[in-house]
């Protein structure tokens, strides 16, 4: 079977393109032939190693002779039909862009979560108001739901999207999209199943590991500890265009001597700050289309609190790995993560339940096999 995946980036620019990478690595290696379409001006020889012809010029499709078009990220319209009408076509649908004006889905104002499908409602939530780009002569520009509804329709002739979780599939489902071609495959990278789990940390550590962005919910995070009772310490790792105001925020909070920003830190890295970890914590504001950093501390035997939006219920069992909060209610945080602080037999419960459940659930091969299912279903 030869899989031509279609993308923008030809780099590991982020999560999406480290999911392509591995996919093809190990598609490749199950002896089927994989091809790359993408419109990176500057790609990485490193990264196109993984693929045995890549080019940002169609003439791959007649020189590489794909049996089926995976596409990952890839926003032109015209092309998605003229592409899906020509050749067997699966989409990885890697977030909420295909249906979310913002982006984001939850709304600018409330910053609650968003189920609406693209329609009255992005215009009621003000979600059509955008800041402008770089450049622009006004700061916000205007964006209209008939964007949305072109791209969507654009994909009548794809034969099956895959999402990560049900969270997603309802979403694709509620716009429009026939929910018997939409499958929930969770895309799981290779190195999951390199990390090892480590045993029960007695320091009354949490940890945050991700963006600070708004949707990531650092700001909430925060606002969940000053709740907590004393002694315990938390670490976030990561960086992003919300961390000043985090750090802010934690010294309006007085929790500043508490809470270390470690900026960002490489993976490999990551062991030693798992392993002193009590529990992570996956404070997300926006509903995450499946939140694999929640999966990589589950592996390492740590208990996960997070809030109950988006993919997060699919692999966080209330009471079994964590503990599942409701949206955006700091005060049931606090309470979770004191919980778990003052019961060190009950973290190793859900950790060692954790584990199990990562090696039951969530392996790159169980991944592989599964997706080489469809795209020859699809083919």
């Amino acid at each position: 079977m030869r899989v031509l995946h279609v993308h923008e980036r030809a780099g590991l620019h982020g999560g999406v393109e480290q999911i392509l990478y591995d996919t093809a690595r190990g598609l490749r290696d199950m002896g089927w032939p994989q091809g790359l379409l993408h419109q990176d001006i500057e790609p990485d020889p490193d990264y196109l190693a993984a693929f045995d012809q890549a080019s940002d010029h169609e003439s791959i499709l007649e020189a590489f002779a794909p049996d089926v078009l995976f596409l990952h990220k890839f926003e032109q319209v015209d092309k998605i039909r003229h592409l899906a009408e020509r050749y067997p076509t699966v989409r990885m649908v890697h977030d909420h862009d295909l249906v979310c004006l913002r982006r984001h889905k939850y709304f600018p104002v409330s910053t609650r979560v968003c189920d609406r499908p693209a329609g009255i409602d992005c215009y009621l939530h003000l979600c059509f108001i955008q800041r402008a780009g770089p450049g622009s002569l006004l700061p916000i520009t205007l964006r209209g739901v008939g964007e949305r509804r072109r791209a969507i329709l654009a994909h009548d002739a794809v034969r099956r999207f895959l999402v990560g979780s049900e969270w997603m599939r309802r979403e694709l489902a509620v716009n429009g999209i026939p929910g018997d071609r939409i499958d929930i495959v969770p895309p799981i990278p290779a190195a999951l199943g390199e990390l090892q789990s480590n045993p029960p940390s007695s320091a009354p550590e949490i940890l945050f590991v991700g963006q600070v962005i708004r949707g990531k919910g650092v700001d909430l995070l925060l606002q969940a500890l000053a709740q907590v009772p004393p002694p315990w310490h938390a670490t976030v790792i990561g960086t992003g265009n919300h961390l000043e105001s985090c750090v802010k925020l934690a010294r309006e909070l007085k929790i500043e001597d508490r809470v270390d920003f470690a900026g960002w830190v490489p993976h490999r890295e990551l062991t030693s700050f798992y392993a002193n970890a009590a529990l992570t914590v996956v404070p997300s504001r926006w509903p995450e289309p499946f939140g694999m950093v929640g999966i990589e501390a589950m592996a390492r035997g740590r208990p996960v609190v997070g809030f109950a939006v988006g993919g997060i219920p699919d692999w966080l069992e209330d009471g079994v790995t964590g503990f599942l909060v409701p949206e955006a209610d700091t005060g049931a945080m606090a309470a979770a993560i004191d919980r778990l602080l003052r019961n060190r037999e009950l973290r190793a419960e859900f950790g060692e339940a954790a584990v199990r459940r990562v090696r039951e659930r969530y392996q790159p091969q169980l991944y592989l096999q599964r997706l080489m299912q469809i795209l020859e279903n699809a083919a």
